[in-house]
């Protein structure tokens, strides 16, 4: 994602790997991306305008929310804050947004994951902390060190007039070094999707009015059941960890999907699949999204490998579905091929995708009027366990 640069600052732990320009719905910025030398994530920061001046700098403090960024989910509030803040820096002329890849509150996404099945499998009765504590976690795992340093190196001197509703990552910033001179809320209109999340975190002490949306709370389609984490028999290298229901926004409507994850014992890596079953007769479209981490910002045009909207329009429209995501390594911006990453030598990611496909037939899901690739490899791979037309 990011270009080349003939200096690479090191600023505490962060190495400055270069920058690249992304042209969002709210106007240009320039992403600069960032190695922490001390977990070997990635941070970026998204800058509008100068941001070297005197005068305090509106600026948004991120985490990551895969399964709103990426995934296109509308359980929570995570992609609309992000949103919003590009707004308001581009409107303001001149800002940043620093992207820390820190999910589930700094637990991960397995932790997020599991969270979200106990919510639901309680009805809504567990609150999205009650669920960390009943895991045996501390409400949040966040970490801002990567801020100050971020700051030093893009010689960022002003105070920030910081774009929250989150009285603990203010206080928290403060202990990283991070001067806040403002605090200004950022705060969407709640739907029936994320009604109860936002209720929980506004009990919680962050600084949102009582949700009150216009209808009551979306009911899930389906049961979802906890369950502890176990391998799978076949294929014991993948753990599955959770399984929820995700509402995913459309271009007219919001579909449920179920999202399936598993922890891979071999990558050490998270493993998604989705699965949509509205018509059980139907025959399912199969295939495999990478992620593009350019992609979870809104871009006026999306990278020609992000094509997840699409599937879950095609998906919702036949009816039946199963598609297996090949996550972004925070390490480095991979993009590397869904299709290819499930083939030939990694038969058993083929066997993890057509597992969810009964019975043993699928259409593949294509795109780019079926001459891909990408479609081609991920066929070969499929053949050993599903029958595909």
């Amino acid at each position: 994602m990011s270009s080349g640069s003939a200096e690479r600052r090191v600023c505490g732990t962060l190495l400055q790997l270069g920058s690249a320009g992304a042209d969002t719905v709210h106007g240009a910025f320039r992403v600069e991306t960032f190695l922490d030398l001390s977990s070997r994530g990635l941070a970026l920061a998204l800058c509008h305008g100068e941001v070297s001046g005197d005068a305090p700098l509106l600026a948004r403090v991120h985490s990551s929310c895969m399964t709103s960024e990426t995934f296109g989910g509308c359980d929570c509030d995570c992609a609309g804050q992000l949103d919003a803040a590009l707004e308001a820096i581009a409107r303001a002329g001149r800002g940043v947004v620093f992207y820390l890849l820190q999910e589930g509150r700094g637990a991960g996404f397995v932790a997020k994951a599991r969270d979200r099945m106990m919510v639901q499998a309680s009805a809504n009765r567990v609150t999205t902390f009650d669920a960390y504590a009943r895991m045996g976690l501390g409400r949040d795992y966040r970490r801002y060190d990567a801020v100050a340093f971020a700051a030093a190196a893009l010689a960022i001197r002003a105070p920030l007039a910081l774009l929250t509703n989150n009285p603990d990552k203010v206080a928290a910033l403060r202990r990283a070094g991070v001067v806040v001179a403002d605090v200004l809320p950022l705060e969407r209109a709640p739907s029936p999707f994320n009604l109860h999340y936002l209720a929980a975190k506004s009990r919680s002490g962050h600084a949102l009015r009582a949700p009150r949306p216009a209808g009551a709370s979306a009911v899930l389609p389906e049961p979802v059941t906890y369950f502890e984490p176990h391998p799978l028999p076949d294929r014991p290298r993948f753990v599955r960890v959770a399984s929820y229901l995700l509402p995913i926004r459309g271009r007219a409507a919001v579909h449920w999907f179920r999202l399936h994850a598993y922890f891979d014992l071999v990558t050490h890596r998270e493993r998604v699949v989705f699965t949509y079953s509205r018509d059980a007769s139907a025959m399912p479209l199969i295939g495999a999204e990478r992620e593009s981490l350019l992609a979870r910002f809104p871009l006026r045009t999306r990278p020609r490998s992000a094509r997840w909207p699409e599937s879950v329009e095609r998906i919702a429209q036949r009816g039946a579905g199963a598609v297996l995501f090949v996550l972004h390594d925070d390490s480095a911006d991979n993009g590397a091929a869904g299709a290819g990453a499930i083939a030939g030598a990694d038969d058993d990611l083929a066997w993890l995708l057509a597992h969810h496909v009964a019975p043993r037939r699928a259409e593949l899901l294509t795109h780019n009027g079926g001459d891909d690739g990408d479609a081609r490899t991920l066929r070969s791979a499929l053949e050993r366990h599903v029958a595909v037309t």
